[in-house]
């Protein structure tokens, strides 16, 4: 039984494919994972049943992810590098590079594609320098278990700068419609717009695990 009184975060780590559920309707389990289903459901003014529905259905079939929370530190840590990290550094590189591409063949017929080519270079700036931080100051710290009280700090920072991330995809989304390709574009720039809103999800997804499992065990 699905609980409306218990937070939303809690729903992805208990059954991953929930997640798929919640993109859907653009609600937010990583920075506002902690907001009860419930409270979510009434002030969205939402079908409760349809979402009940879809939930109850997702968490019917097998998960294709374990629960992180029952993932040692180490193991967390882990698959961030190698599963995440990586791909989210090979990712923006190719988005940045196809956006700054297509806004030069085609930003006179499209002007928002040079609002996208921006918007992902402000991300990558931000997020790029943020990895980096993780990669070289605090996993290690954390596998070490050497958290000083300024390491310590810079958690709360950390989950600042994934809020801030979450504020730069809600900003794109708003000026591409919903990452709508404009009428007329090539299938390079759906291609484009349909890449960078699976991006979101794939940055959500990883900073859910961040804030909700491994940043309390350290905070």
């Amino acid at each position: 039984m699905i609980d409306l009184d218990a937070p939303v975060a809690d729903l992805v780590l208990a059954h991953s494919a929930t997640a798929t559920v919640l993109d859907r309707r653009h609600i937010d389990y990583c920075c506002e994972g902690h907001r009860l289903l419930g409270q979510v459901i009434a002030e969205r003014q939402l079908d409760r049943e349809a979402l009940m529905a879809e939930l109850a259905a997702a968490m019917a079939e097998p998960d294709p992810e374990a629960d992180p929370r029952t993932a040692t530190t180490s193991a967390l840590i882990s698959r961030a590098l190698a599963r995440q990290h990586r791909h989210l550094r090979a990712l923006l590189a190719l988005l940045g590079h196809q956006s700054r591409e297509l806004m030069i063949q085609h930003a006179t017929q499209f002007p928002g594609l040079r609002q996208l080519a921006n918007g992902i270079d402000d991300l990558g700036t931000h997020m790029l320098a943020h990895l980096d931080e993780e990669e070289d100051e605090l996993f290690p710290a954390m596998l070490k278990n050497e958290m000083t009280p300024e390491l310590r700090a810079k958690l709360g920072t950390m989950f600042d700068e994934h809020r801030e991330f979450g504020l730069m995809f809600k900003r794109l989304r708003t000026a591409t419609n919903d990452y709508q390709a404009p009428a007329g574009a090539s299938d390079e720039v759906v291609e484009l717009y349909a890449a960078v809103h699976e991006f979101e999800i794939l940055v959500a997804r990883h900073h859910h695990v961040e804030n909700h499992v491994l940043l309390p065990r350290f905070r």
